[in-house]
């Protein structure tokens, strides 16, 4: 949301929620910037239902603004069959589950703002960042 209009931050209600700021997508940004990343078709749809919901219809310009970095991740297809095999597909869901798969493959560090996906890494032994520990070192890059 945050390379196509930092304000979007504060004032969209699927983020607004958490109260995140612009400095803090500004210090994920600096956290992100010089690693690879790792998307599945089904974090890619959650971007897209997250940018119909922009007011007067930016869904355009959203993509577009998004669209040289979307162009350099790179992206992992997850079967329905291997999501289906997961035992905790009812409890996590499509996406959360083809994430913790997807990082298992390839050995990725999972980023989150979610607890129980957290603790679902966590316990399988996948490296795993909570947000909120990228997000305490504020003050630190702020020296």
């Amino acid at each position: 949301m945050g390379l196509y209009d930092k304000e979007c931050i504060a004032n969209f209600k699927r983020l607004s929620n958490k109260n995140y700021e612009i400095e803090d997508y500004e210090l994920l940004l600096q956290f992100i910037r010089k690693k690879k990343i790792l998307v599945t078709p089904h974090i890619l749809t959650e971007v897209s239902n997250f940018a119909t919901k922009l007011k007067e219809n930016k869904f355009s310009e959203f993509i577009d603004a998004n669209r040289p970095i979307l162009e350099r991740i790179d992206e992992e297809y997850v079967s329905k069959t291997n999501i289906l095999s997961d035992i905790e597909i009812i409890k996590f869901g499509f996406t959360d589950i083809s994430i913790v798969l997807t990082a298992r493959k390839n050995n990725a560090l999972v980023i989150t703002d979610d607890f129980p996906l957290y603790g679902k890494c966590k316990q399988i032994g996948i490296d795993t960042i909570h947000l909120n520990e990228i997000l305490s070192q504020k003050e630190i890059f702020k020296k």
